[in-house]
Order: structure tokens, then C-alpha cells, then sequence
């Protein structure tokens, strides 16, 4: 149900939400770019789930940061809303487009609410419809706004990272032994579904290969909860003075780390987008997914993808008894281009 454009100008309280997941909040936040140029007399309001929170904690361009528990009670709900209508938004995008955050919208007041269509009951509560005709993820979001009316220019996702996680990150790294004039290379092994994971033997290859192309190169293997081990296993097959395993690292320092590293190799994962809007050049390995969907980062900024073109890639798989597309990600193809990314930056990487 089309309306009539917004003047972004006269808005004052503009709300965003998307509540999960570390890489799905990160390819919202060209949308906020956006927002904050369109609307630059507005008080930014963003609602993220805890554990996403972090990324955003800090940012200068959200003025009201908003978090919530997975799953809220109706306890919590309350809470929500009454938070919300304090905030009292007048245009409300909703990114996500979920029973739960189509009310979190309507509820909130704002009389411009931006949802998408075809979503039953869930669309009739919006007042505008986006309707994105790009792949990339992150114009899919700023369909959002050109439904306005808004100008919606194509942006990479950047976080903020702020000095004193940067900070911390290097005393920590320190306490584990890492040189400060490394220069430091990550590799996310994790993934949680097994279509986006790609072996360990192979993560533990390729970064073999970039520490024997760079004397001055140490790997940095990371892992989320739960994916401790593999991290610990690629670890063990490197030589012990030139690699650590990083665990149990929250969101803000990790993402610091990140954007310490020359390069990060990481899955189709969260962090893959972390990495990239860090700032730091990021090799994806994509495989059941299209790069131009899930990987919307410019060459011209470091980053590069290895997609196997499988015959039935993209799908929606979450689990395969064909990982055709995994298999055909090859360690040689990622050294390609990985060792193109490093030769490339030379001196990034190092903390001294």
C-alpha cells in the first residue's frame, strides 16, 4: 500500500530494528549511513538483540541503542514498548520483518512504519513497502528507504571500533605471546551450519602456506562458543611460535582484533561481515550462497570471495548430504587470492 514520499528533513526520531545476527546486523549499517545523510536533524534509534548489541555499543551514529533478550517475556515486551514509545519514533524501519518485530513497529507509534510485503498479517502493519531489485544484501536494506522516497546510495558496512577495544585487544594479545611486530593473519574456522563450514585440514594448509610465504606472518585462529576445539586442532597442526588460538573473546574485542589483521579468512558467516566492515581486507569462502548476495564487498577495499559455482548453488541449505560447493573451494584457489591480499598490505598486521 504505497503512500506518499517523506520528507526526510522534517524527521526528527527515526528508528531501525533488526535484532540478529552479528553479520546481519552489520549489512544494516549502510542502510544507517543513509539514514543519518537523509535525516541529519534525527535522533537514531536502533533495536538489536543482546547478544549483537556489542557491535553497535559506542557507535556516534545511534543515539538510543536499544537491547533486548532472545525471546522476551511478556514481562520484557512491556518493557519494550514502553521504551519505545518514550522514544517516540516517527519512522520506523523494520529489517527483519518477524511476528515479533512487525508489532515491536507497529507498537512503537511511529506513523511511518517500512516492512515488506507479502508477509501476510505482518504487512498489513506497515505503511510502506520495500520491494529490493538487487542481490546484494545490503541494497536490499536500503530498498527500505528508497521506498520513502530517501536517497539510498550503495555503501560498504563499517563499525565503529573504538580505541580502547583496540587497546585491549593488543594487551591481550600480548598475554598470549604475540609478537607486536607480527604481522597477524585470522582465520574463523567456525561456522554453525556444516554448509558453511569448511574443513579444518584446509584452514590449517592455507595458513601454513601464508606463514611460509612471510617470515614476519602469525596466524590467529578464532573461535565463537562451541567451536573451541577446531580451533585448538588447526592450531596444533602450525608451528607453536607463529600461531595462538583465540577463544572465549567477546564481540567488541574480537571485532578490534580483527581489524588488527593484515588479512581474515573466515566462512559464510558472522564473522566474515565483522571482519570486513573492520575495515580489515577479508577472504570469504562462499559456498552454498552467491557472493554478490552475501558478499557485497568491493575489490577496490582488499576483499575477495572463492565461490565454487556449484551446479546447485545458491540454496538455502543449512545441512547437505552434497557439500559439492564446500569441496570445490580449493586450498590452492584461496591461496590465490590470499596471498594476492598480503603481498598487497604488506605492513598491515602489526601492532608495533
Amino acid at each position: 500500500m504505497a503512500t506518499p514520499s517523506v520528507d526526510p528533513i522534517t524527521i526528527r526520531r527515526v528508528l531501525l530494528v533488526r535484532p540478529r545476527y552479528l553479520g546481519d546486523v552489520c549489512l544494516t549499517l549502510p542502510a544507517l549511513d543513509a539514514v543519518r545523510a537523509a535525516c541529519p536533524g534525527a535522533r537514531v534509534g536502533y533495536v538489536v538483540e543482546e547478544s549483537a548489541a556489542p557491535l553497535l555499543q559506542g557507535d556516534p551514529r545511534v543515539d538510543e541503542l536499544i537491547a533486548v533478550p532472545r525471546g522476551p517475556g511478556a514481562g520484557a515486551t512491556l518493557a519494550l514498548v514502553a521504551r519505545l514509545r518514550r522514544f517516540a519514533p516517527e519512522v520506523a524501519f523494520d529489517f527483519f520483518c518477524n511476528p515479533r518485530t512487525a508489532l515491536w513497529a507497529f507498537l512503537s507509534g511511529a506513523r511511518v512504519r517500512v516492512g515488506y510485503p507479502n508477509k501476510g498479517w505482518r504487512s498489513a502493519l506497515y505503511t510502506h513497502h520495500a520491494r529490493p531489485r538487487t542481490l546484494s544484501a545490503t541494497g536490499f536494506h536500503l530498498a527500505s528507504l528508497a521506498a520513502l522516497g530517501w536517497p539510498a546510495p550503495a555503501g560498504t558496512p563499517r563499525l565503529h571500533v573504538s580505541d580502547a577495544a583496540r587497546d585491549e585487544a593488543c594487551r591481550e594479545l600480548a598475554g598470549l605471546g604475540v609478537p607486536r611486530d607480527a604481522a597477524l593473519v585470522g582465520f574463523h574456522p567456525g561456522a554453525r551450519w556444516p554448509t558453511r563450514r569448511w574443513a579444518p585440514e584446509r584452514f590449517a594448509a592455507l595458513a601454513l602456506r601464508a606463514l611460509e610465504h612471510d617470515p614476519r606472518a602469525f596466524a590467529l585462529v578464532t573461535a565463537g562458543p562451541g567451536e573451541e576445539a577446531t580451533a585448538l586442532e588447526i592450531a596444533d597442526a602450525l608451528p607453536t611460535g607463529r600461531v595462538r588460538a583465540v577463544t572465549g573473546w567477546p564481540v567488541a574485542r574480537f571485532v578490534a582484533l580483527q581489524c588488527l589483521c593484515a588479512a581474515f579468512v573466515c566462512g559464510d558467516t558472522g564473522p566474515l561481515h565483522t571482519a570486513a566492515a573492520a575495515g580489515t581486507p577479508t577472504l570469504g569462502l562462499m559456498s552454498r550462497n552467491r557472493p554478490a548476495m552475501f558478499f557485497p564487498y568491493p575489490e577496490s577495499l582488499g576483499h575477495r570471495a572463492l565461490y565454487a559455482r556449484a551446479e546447485c548453488s545458491p540454496c538455502h541449505r543449512d545441512t547437505c548430504d552434497d557439500l559439492r560447493c564446500l569441496h570445490g573451494l580449493t586450498v590452492d584457489g584461496a591461496w590465490a587470492l590470499l596471498s594476492g591480499m598480503l603481498r598487497a598490505r604488506p605492513d598491515q598486521g602489526s601492532r608495533a
